[in-house]
């Protein structure tokens, strides 16, 4: 028996200072036996006192779920963990953590930013593997299809590529190009 063979529904609880809250905590029996009398009992920080602090489930058959009703008081503002623990005959303990939330206090979020932008370092242009001719990353090692060992040839080819210069400025460029990205001067 594991937790997967259990689900216990206890969303985050809203509470208000000093006021009684009810809620019901549901276990549903995830296998396929019946599972003679299931018990769940509460844990909490001193800040919450418990009012109901474990209920008998009973037996619960294959594939059903019941649910029973605590009862809490919130002392203070805050968030706090509560713990379910969830108990069979047999003597399994399976624990269930779950968050009270309190008074004017929220429960920590991660923020999420919504203009995140990824940081690409450099564009990645695509070549033709030189084995097989797939289009590949041109920063690729080795060629997803047939597998072969790219990187060294893929260096060579850009090396061959960079052996023109501009006759205005002398910056390289590449062979394919037509004009100067520094300057503008026609290449010949």
């Amino acid at each position: 028996m594991s937790e997967s063979d259990f689900n216990i529904s206890v969303d985050t609880l809203y509470v208000s200072l000093g006021i009684r809250k009810e809620f019901y905590i549901t276990v549903q029996n995830l296998t396929e036996n019946y599972m003679p009398q299931v018990k769940v009992r509460l844990s909490v920080p001193p800040q919450v006192r418990l009012l109901v602090k474990s209920e008998w489930y009973g037996g619960i058959a294959k594939r059903y779920s019941k649910n029973r009703l605590f009862t809490i008081l919130v002392k203070e503002n805050g968030v706090f963990d509560l713990t379910a623990t969830l108990t069979t005959k047999r003597g399994h303990n399976i624990i269930f953590p779950f968050i009270v939330q309190a008074g004017t206090t929220q429960a920590p979020t991660k923020t999420i930013s919504l203009l995140s932008k990824p940081v690409v370092d450099k564009p990645v242009s695509n070549v033709n593997c030189p084995y097989c001719h797939t289009e590949i990353s041109e920063d690729a090692k080795f060629c997803p299809h047939c597998g072969s060992n790219v990187e060294e040839k893929l260096q060579e080819i850009q090396e061959k590529k960079l052996t023109k210069h501009c006759s205005n400025c002398g910056i390289e460029l590449h062979d394919e190009a037509k004009f100067c990205a520094k300057c503008g001067q026609k290449v010949q």
